[in-house]
């Protein structure tokens, strides 16, 4: 089955604009942005925020234009969060992110537009749950922001925009609850007669653009927040919503002209998917998508690498291919017209989640003790490992449900290789418990640093990890005492496991296997499935 669809697969529109659209803006309109950071960074950018594009772009097409344009967003606000928001503003001076604004002055006074995006943090916190009853106290809460700022500033529009994505792989877990989310949301805007804002589809389309020049292209800093594209990617969204295609079409063909020009853009550019099934036995297949190539595109593939199909389509193809990734960083090269272009990506992690909780947590600080599982000890150890086959359970009742976890550029760490982020595996609540798992065997005794270090910009987690059974580190990988720890690798194949503990935020961390002063590892050999099986 594909875990992971490329983005030439999931955007397949392009946008056309409606020249005979009518405007839902006039040029003396007062505007007002409701939302997260990432609203608050769009007031906060200045020309270059999307607040600030929105507001040059307008001008720039048409020279009535003046609209005033306010920015209400706070960091880490989710809907019902904004729900209180709104009410604590009512009766005292509120500030978020935008200092300049005060939410009692700027709610109290009417307003033309309203423009509300939210949804980031619900999913970020994590506080959605992926059921119909998550969906529908979502929509509720939603609801309730619409009616209150109708009330209170008489907006002739309101319109909704849809959250940006999360993570830049449109088929992990977060976007596609993400997505189930838009779909609640474009029947609410129908219900309520509010505008919808394209600004999810015009992320994905910014994404889609930029990877075919660079495969490292990103829309965000962090897999949330918004980068110079990201923030092009919002404003053409919103601009197209609101009935303003000329504004969008201009900062559209900008954000091209741009990317074309970063440093490493080429002619032709790849993207790599990772095709995953159920079974786990150290084989991986790779969809690798070639943009910008003719017919003659072709791989070199390392050893015991096989090329199992190939199509081609017009200026692009697309090849299938399977392979033992035993390297800690492993390449291939893409091959067109004289020219070439590697592709690396490193060794897997075998990780598992899947709805574990522990009692372990006492107010955000987790109890090592009280959070111990049956499975603790044959991840710690790798004895009778086979125990934990897809059938056998963490703890009664709850399967152990095991992934192949490749790094890459739409998660964190941007594909290095000791990065474990679960966001590709598993959509989590606060609580939950993930192991991991990897083999790497050394042709000596020698000694390594391992070093523990948290990618994302924010998460609270827990950490227990191993070497070939021994504790190497404990704690919160931002915070832990030893993050930086001389470990032996003994000759032959040696168990690096972890298992963490989440509580917040993002869930990520790496766990890097450094070499000491002048010497490498380039002999090491690593596999996810143990070597006894």
């Amino acid at each position: 089955m594909i875990r992971f669809l490329p983005l030439w697969i999931c955007v397949v529109f392009v946008w056309t604009s409606d020249a005979s659209a009518a405007s839902l803006i006039r040029p003396e309109d007062r505007i007002i942005f409701v939302g997260d950071s990432i609203t608050g960074q769009g007031g906060n950018g200045g020309d270059r925020g999307w607040v600030g594009l929105i507001g040059g772009a307008l001008r720039e097409t048409n020279a009535a234009n003046r609209q005033t344009l306010i920015s209400l967003g706070g960091s880490g606000q989710t809907v019902s969060g904004w729900v209180n928001v709104e009410r604590k503003s009512r009766a005292a001076a509120t500030f978020l992110d935008v200092k300049a604004f005060d939410l009692q002055q700027e709610l109290g006074r009417p307003a033309d537009v309203v423009v509300i995006m939210l949804g980031m943090n619900d999913v970020l916190s994590p506080q959605q749950e992926d059921s119909d009853a998550g969906y529908e106290k979502w929509i509720a809460s939603y609801r309730t922001l619409i009616g209150a700022l109708r009330e209170r500033t008489t907006p002739r529009v309101i319109a909704l925009a849809t959250p940006t994505p999360c993570t830049e792989d449109p088929a992990s877990p977060k976007n596609v609850v993400m997505d189930r989310m838009v779909e609640r949301l474009t029947k609410l805007a129908a219900e309520e007669n509010c505008a919808l804002l394209p600004t999810r589809a015009a992320s994905w389309e910014i994404l889609a653009m930029g990877r075919r020049v660079l495969p490292a292209f990103h829309i965000t800093t962090d897999e949330v927040h918004p980068n110079a594209f990201g923030h092009f990617a919002i404003a053409i969204g919103m601009l197209r919503g609101l009935g303003e295609p000329a504004a969008a079409d201009l900062l559209s063909k900008r954000a091209a002209e741009e990317a074309r020009k970063l440093k490493g853009a080429t002619r032709f550019s790849h993207e790599i998917t990772v095709i995953s099934g159920k079974k786990i036995d150290g084989t991986v297949h790779l969809l690798i998508a070639a943009y910008g190539v003719g017919a003659d595109a072709s791989l070199d593939l390392p050893e015991g690498w096989k090329l199992v199909s190939k199509e081609q389509g017009s200026n692009e193809a697309r090849f299938v291919v399977a392979g033992r990734p035993d390297r800690l960083i492993n390449k291939l090269t893409l091959r067109d017209a004289g020219e070439s272009q590697e592709i690396a990506f490193p060794a897997p992690w075998r990780l598992a989640a899947g709805n574990l909780r522990t009692k372990g947590w006492n107010r955000g600080v987790f109890e090592p003790e009280n959070g111990r599982l049956p499975s603790d000890e044959v991840i710690r150890t790798g004895v009778d490992f086979k125990k934990l086959s897809a059938e056998a359970e963490f703890a009664p009742g709850v399967p152990v449900q095991w992934h192949t976890f490749v790094g890459g550029v739409n998660y964190g760490g941007n594909g290095a290789p000791g990065v474990v982020d679960f966001a590709a595996v598993h959509y989590f609540r606060l609580g939950e418990v993930g192991y991991g798992m990897r083999w790497v065997k050394s042709d000596k005794d020698r000694t390594v640093t391992v070093r523990v270090r948290r990618t994302g910009f924010a998460g609270v987690s827990h950490l227990e990890l191993w070497v070939n059974g021994e504790t190497v580190v404990i704690g919160d990988p931002a915070k832990a005492a030893k993050r930086e720890v001389p470990v032996t690798l003994k000759t032959g194949w040696n168990l690096v496991s972890f298992k963490s503990n989440f509580w917040q935020w993002q869930w990520q961390f790496a766990v890097d296997l450094e070499p000491l002063a002048g010497e490498k590892l380039d002999d090491l050999r690593f596999s996810i499935v143990p070597p006894q099986l």
